[in-house]
């Protein structure tokens, strides 16, 4: 892994000298939204006093003004923000992924295919709307990786009959080749009944019906995870002694939940993130250092999850 002070001076040789022109254009849009922003709550308090005596539910008549008022600004939000972004991208973005390896090439606009996310079988509900970006493909200590941001929903209808949009997930989701074939799909997956049930998890979590329920020798691990497998003896082979605690510690590191799948001859990684991880924060400096090594810090403990999981020490031949 790069060295902060590396980084440092990476910025303010290469990155830094272009950024002029996005702060301006950064400044430019965050000073036209809240414009905006004062303009549509003036505008709301007007229709609402107006429609009090069309309206007499004051509760309802609230909902429907914020929800109005809402959805403006959150179009003219990404319909001002969409070319910033796409600019940013390109001056900082791909520059960083440059800096953390010269073997990785980075795609702003693709995602790892929704094929290869039913492929690791971690998420087994089905998707209605699929979407993703920021794509970065490439060897690192010659394992073959690559991974993206992915959100994955599904359409549901609530008690009114209204549909909306629940995520099932959202966050990084990484493919590295584990140089081995699997006869069967062995998944790790974050053990919540643990947390709940204690010493009784294991009768809830028999019931599952994502495969076999194996139980490992290692209780820490049996805290933070639930392993189910196709194969008891291959997943055992798999999830060594040393691999278990490599995740443990990763989990640790990167402070999410994490899911991860051996399937065909890939490990599968998915690293939960509420937020946009590579999207430009309108409301702070472009030219923010702090803003950039936020970013480089995602791509390293993504990146590092091959030395993490000694993904490059090929324990195992391929047949």
């Amino acid at each position: 892994m790069k060295k902060l002070s590396e980084l440092q001076d990476f910025f303010y040789e290469n990155i830094y000298p272009d950024l002029e022109f996005l702060e301006l254009k950064r400044i430019e849009i965050y000073t036209y939204l809240k414009k905006v922003a004062i303009s549509l709550f003036v505008i709301t308090c007007i229709v609402f006093y107006s429609l009090l005596e069309i309206i007499p539910n004051t509760f309802d008549l609230l909902i429907i003004c914020l929800i109005g008022s809402v959805g403006i600004f959150t179009f003219i939000y990404k319909m001002k923000v969409s070319g910033y972004s796409s600019l940013f991208k390109d001056q900082v973005i791909e520059e960083l992924v440059k800096f953390v390896s010269d073997s990785l090439r980075y795609n702003k606009t693709s995602m790892i295919s929704e094929h290869e996310y039913r492929l690791s079988s971690l998420f087994p509900q089905s998707v209605d709307r699929y979407s993703g970006d920021d794509l970065v493909v490439g060897k690192v200590d010659g394992v073959d990786i690559r991974f993206s941001e992915v959100h994955s929903e599904v359409k549901k209808k609530g008690n009114k009959g209204k549909t909306y949009w629940q995520t099932i997930f959202r966050g990084l989701f990484f493919v590295a080749d584990f140089n081995k074939h699997f006869q069967g799909k062995t998944l790790v997956l974050p053990d919540k009944s643990e947390k709940l049930f204690g010493s009784f998890s294991h009768f809830f979590q028999s019931f599952s019906s994502r495969g076999e329920l194996v139980k490992m020798d290692n209780p820490e691990f049996e805290k933070e995870f639930v392993v189910y497998s196709d194969d008891q003896i291959e997943a055992r082979y798999i999830l060594s002694h040393s691999l278990m605690a490599s995740i443990l510690e990763y989990r640790k590191l990167i402070g999410s939940n994490i899911f991860i799948s051996f399937v065909g001859s890939n490990i599968y990684i998915a690293i939960r993130f509420k937020q946009r991880l590579f999207e430009p924060k309108i409301y702070k400096k472009v030219t923010s250092f702090d803003e950039v090594k936020f970013y480089f810090e995602i791509l390293s403990l993504t990146t590092d999850i091959v030395k993490h999981l000694n993904l490059d020490k090929k324990l195992w031949s391929k047949r």
